[in-house]
């Protein structure tokens, strides 16, 4: 059976009660994330996975161009990606860490090393003021390393 408009829209409606409520709940459970909005609501999950996985130190509000420090001091700019091919960037920073978010939540590192290279393969966009690359360029960065070569963080 057909799904009508109306109740289309109330379905749409419904999923979007759900992901607010979600966002609620995310901010009482990690409230130095703001949670917010669709694009930020990534965003804010790729840093709270980066800070207790890899053990990084929140940055303050406002920092630009980074997300977090390592130990040793290095900033490091973090980015996730869900469905999209490329990642956008403004900035700078020491390092550049790239999780890969799928639908249940579960993730993986595309790329954790040096920003700079992944500077080097972006091209600017004067539209959007940022640095744009695609996902798989910043993945094939990661192949040398993964074959043996030791990461410095």
């Amino acid at each position: 059976m057909p799904m009508t408009d109306a109740s289309k829209g109330e379905a749409i409606r419904h999923i979007m009660a759900t992901l607010f409520s979600a966002q609620n709940a995310l901010r009482s459970l990690a409230p130095e994330f703001r949670w917010a909005g669709l694009g930020n609501l990534l965003g804010d999950y790729g840093e709270f996975l980066a800070i207790q996985h890899y053990g990084l130190t929140k940055a303050n509000s406002g920092s630009a161009g980074y997300d977090a420090t390592t130990a040793e001091g290095k900033t490091v700019q973090v980015k996730a990606s869900h469905s999209a091919d490329q990642i956008g960037f403004r900035g700078n920073a020491d390092l550049m860490l790239v999780l890969k978010v799928a639908l249940d939540g579960t993730w993986e590192e595309v790329y954790f090393g040096d920003f700079a290279r992944v500077k080097a393969i972006a091209r600017y966009s004067a539209r959007d003021n940022k640095h744009m690359v695609p996902v798989a360029k910043v993945r094939a960065l990661s192949a040398p390393l993964l074959k043996g070569a030791a990461q410095s963080v």
